[in-house]
């Protein structure tokens, strides 16, 4: 009978749709049963979801650990997702991007408008093989893939914007953050973790409630299992409950892909999954307790709220919590006594004689801390903080050298934000920067950093004075925009040479000034003048190269010997490989003495400070002619006679 019913069920449920296939004339008898499923599935996927436009975006890892067929079965739930929304330029939009080391743009938001076309860049897509960089992919979908440029819809229309994340191993960088400025974004993240994935990575990339956002299946087999739920989660789903009969005695509630039945309060279902009995006593509203009904096995017992107490009788309550009466006047905390109540306080302090407040104590002097140099106590606990010359580490407790303090350094960073990178590649870069700045000790007194972005024109993201700490840098360097157009390398070394180090932008006198150079192709300008001049007024210039980078231009961009300050890999992945060894390059090189004397060197000094001072002298005359209300004719016949 169950059996029996079941199959009435399905026939119920799929009626209309059979309905349709059956009219349509079959050019071959129909297969097995099995097929005739698959027909009725894909039916439901096509049916688009309306009136519920999305900015969609699906960020599919490609690393070397899914094998090839199993890419391929990702590739068929990516096109299964896409047969059931609803695309368009005014309904859903979708992007789709995979990553490995690097982040690859199959297409963005603004890219397609039809369904056709996005099928066929699916199954244009090539596997990358590489890492597992699902920082990097999320970073990518926040700042690009989500931005109005590449199609997004601007917040202010309240469009949703969806990211569906699908990987199979744990990352090779940090996502905690990321996702979570990217929810903190407006941005609805689900994640869908196949195989042996780690559920807490899960979690933390997933919005919440977890349990509506965060999937896990066996293997790529079962993915298809999920396209129904995401239909349902997308688009509302199909109410079975509306269309068949359920002979639910209370409740019918729709599932993504059946339905099941529930009970009103003060009942449970019998198992015949229809009807209902009543047990829940305290649902029938006969009990008569003044606060709170428990059930019990077989009947229900009163209790009373927090600070008060079940009268004799069972069912009233009669105040006794004096703290919970708020009239207590406790600081930090209240404690019931039999028939009174005492003050207490939190970690960290002691109770005042008025037997209400508190004070702080030293909580270093009264924990075993274990901070490996000094412990500073807070208000409420302690943190630990290292001596001059060392950097507090990842346990918060013991301290590291730090790997570069060698006297003052003042370092200008000239970067490649050329189109020919790509904004995922740009990303790479400022990874780069961010792990040589991590080997410095940024400080006022220690090493300032400043850097400049090039493309067709020079921009200079911040100066040598602009920031005294790592931290300050690093944030800088994370809200760096890409510029995204021509190669000019020159004019970039010409604007370090002439502004970078000068006191102005912060640079210091008497102080070794390094400029790291990053290009990854040749430049449309000269950079053997402006090099030139770097090298010779003392600036040791490192040129790194990565890619399509031209050696004879590197060459003549680093100083000599250029053997020692030139580094170069043929793919971004590497760049990792160049950050360690310039880390040792820079923390060991020392400026020579020598080379600051010479006399060539002194006169280019010179030149510069006159040339300065002459441009000062000519802006103050001017300032005192306009103050003066001297018509400017007057002014300029002065400066020529200067």
């Amino acid at each position: 009978m169950t059996a029996l019913a079941f199959s009435l069920f399905s026939l119920l449920c799929c009626g209309s749709v059979l309905g349709d296939v059956r009219s349509r004339p079959r050019s071959r008898p129909a297969g097995p049963r099995g097929r005739n499923d698959t027909a009725l599935q894909t039916n439901l996927l096509e049916s688009p979801c309306k009136e519920k436009p999305l900015d969609f975006v699906l960020v599919i890892d490609s690393s070397r650990s899914v094998r090839p067929h199993d890419y391929e079965k990702v590739k068929t739930f990516i096109t299964n997702i896409l047969r059931f929304l609803d695309v368009g330029p005014n309904a859903t939009r979708v992007g789709l991007l995979q990553y490995g080391s690097v982040v690859q743009n199959e297409f963005s938001l603004k890219t397609f408008h039809r369904k056709a076309d996005m099928e066929r860049a699916v199954r244009a897509m090539f596997h990358l093989a590489s890492g597992t960089m699902t920082g990097l992919a999320l970073e990518y979908t926040m700042n690009v893939a989500f931005s109005e440029a590449e199609g997004a819809r601007p917040l202010h229309q309240h469009i949703p914007r969806i990211a569906m994340v699908v990987t199979d191993g744990r990352p090779q960088d940090t996502v905690v953050e990321v996702a979570a400025r990217a929810r903190q974004a407006g941005i609805q993240i689900f994640a869908i973790g196949v195989g042996r994935v780690d559920m807490s990575t899960l979690r933390a990339i997933g919005s919440e409630p977890h349990f509506e956002h965060v999937y896990l299946v066996a293997n790529f087999s079962q993915i298809q299992t999920l396209t129904s739920v995401f239909q349902s989660k997308l688009c509302g789903g199909t109410s079975l409950c509306s269309v068949v009969d359920h002979r639910c005695e209370h409740i019918c509630v729709s599932t993504p892909t059946s339905y099941l039945c529930r009970c009103r309060k003060g009942y449970v279902l019998k198992p015949d999954g229809k009807t209902c009995r009543g047990i829940d006593q305290c649902a029938l509203g006969t009990h008569g307790c003044e606060h709170q009904c428990v059930n019990t096995e077989d009947s229900f017992v009163c209790r009373c709220r927090k600070g008060y107490k079940l009268n004799p009788d069972g069912k009233t309550c009669k105040k006794i919590d004096q703290c919970a009466l708020g009239t207590h006047g406790c600081e930090h905390e209240c404690v019931n006594t039999e028939d009174s109540f005492v003050c207490r306080c939190r970690k960290g302090y002691t109770l005042n004689p008025d037997g209400k407040t508190c004070k702080s104590i030293d909580v270093c002097s009264t924990v075993s801390h274990g901070c490996e140099h000094v412990c500073l106590s807070t208000p409420d606990s302690y943190i630990c903080q290292c001596r001059e010359g060392y950097t507090l580490a990842e346990d918060g407790k013991s301290c590291k050298k730090l790997e570069c303090r060698d006297g003052a350094l003042d370092l200008v960073f000239v970067i490649d934000g050329s189109k020919s990178l790509g904004p995922a590649n740009f990303q790479v870069v400022k990874q780069f920067v961010i792990g040589i700045v991590d080997a410095l000790d940024v400080s006022a007194r220690g090493t300032r950093v400043g850097l400049l972005q090039y493309s067709t024109k020079v921009r200079a993201e911040f100066t040598l004075g602009q920031f005294s700490s790592g931290q300050e840098v690093k944030e800088a360097v994370s809200r760096m925009q890409y510029m995204g157009r021509g190669s000019m390398t020159g004019s970039a070394l010409r604007h370090m040479f002439e502004f970078s180090f000068s006191a102005k932008e912060g640079a210091r006198p008497n102080t070794r000034r390094i400029s790291i150079v990053f290009t990854d192709g040749r430049s449309q300008d000269d950079v053997s003048k402006w090099a030139t001049n770097a090298q010779e007024s003392g600036i040791t210039v490192y040129a790194v190269g990565v890619g399509k980078a031209i050696e004879e231009e590197l060459r003549e961009i680093a100083s000599e010997p250029d053997d020692n300050h030139l580094f170069y890999v043929e793919d971004f992945s590497l760049m990792g490989q160049i950050t360690d060894k310039l880390k040792t390059r820079i923390c060991k090189e020392k400026p020579s003495n020598k080379d600051l004397c010479k006399c060539e060197n002194m006169v280019s000094f010179q030149s510069q400070a006159t040339e300065q001072l002459r441009t000062l002298t000519q802006t103050h005359i001017l300032l005192k002619f306009q103050r003066a209300g001297i018509p400017s004719i007057y002014s300029e016949v002065v400066l020529q006679a200067q």
